[in-house]
């Protein structure tokens, strides 16, 4: 009985594992993010547990929890044949539950563009106001991380002053748009050098 919980935990667990992190419409929402693309290409990689020692050591007070880790997929979009830019789904824990975020990255691993996929929080609607997409839309991991506080995991008064909430959702995106962009360097890095090297 107890062996047959176990496999049960396993089987619940790795079933949540492969939800994360995954664009249930990737037509729709790649047609919504970059509507003059012509196609994409997707990359299924492994988040690692070395890979999670790279987020903290670079995001510190930051972690990966379990469902981070394990196969995940960066869409690579194109127009004539050369990539325009990436577009990948995270997930972060919030007060609401999973918030699932899915982010258009440009070739420069910069901010592009996101929209919410899973959001229970009464707070969303603030954060696709233009106040708050203006203050993160061309920002890369640097620069985003200029708007951390110095606990690492919330927001500073910098990115506070610029838009017209404090809700706790800001940080939880924050934190989300961070790891998304140092992920999609780590992770896809082969993938995404040999591919952008690719002569029209």
């Amino acid at each position: 009985m107890k062996l047959f919980g176990l496999l049960f935990l396993l089987v619940i667990n790795n079933s949540l594992a492969d939800a994360f992190c995954s664009l249930r419409d990737p037509v729709s929402q790649i047609n919504t993010l970059y509507p003059n693309h012509e196609s994409y290409i997707s990359f299924v990689k492994k988040i690692s547990h070395q890979t999670r020692k790279i987020v903290q050591e670079n995001l510190p007070n930051n972690d990966l929890h379990f469902g981070e880790l394990g196969q995940h997929t960066l869409y690579v979009v194109t127009k004539k044949q050369q990539a325009i830019g990436y577009v990948h789904v995270r997930s972060e824990q919030s007060d609401w539950g999973l918030v699932e975020i899915v982010w258009a990255i440009d070739v420069n691993f910069k901010i592009v563009d996101f929209t919410f996929q899973r959001c229970r929080s009464p707070e969303k609607a603030e954060l696709i106001k233009a106040e708050f997409k203006q203050a993160i839309i061309g920002r890369d991991f640097e620069l985003l991380k200029l708007y951390l506080a110095k606990d690492g995991i919330s927001a500073n008064h910098t990115l506070l002053s610029q838009i017209n909430t404090d809700s706790n959702l800001v940080n939880v995106v924050l934190r989300c748009a961070l790891k998304t962009l140092l992920l999609t360097q780590v992770v896809w890095h082969d993938e995404l050098k040999q591919f952008t090297q690719q002569k029209p």
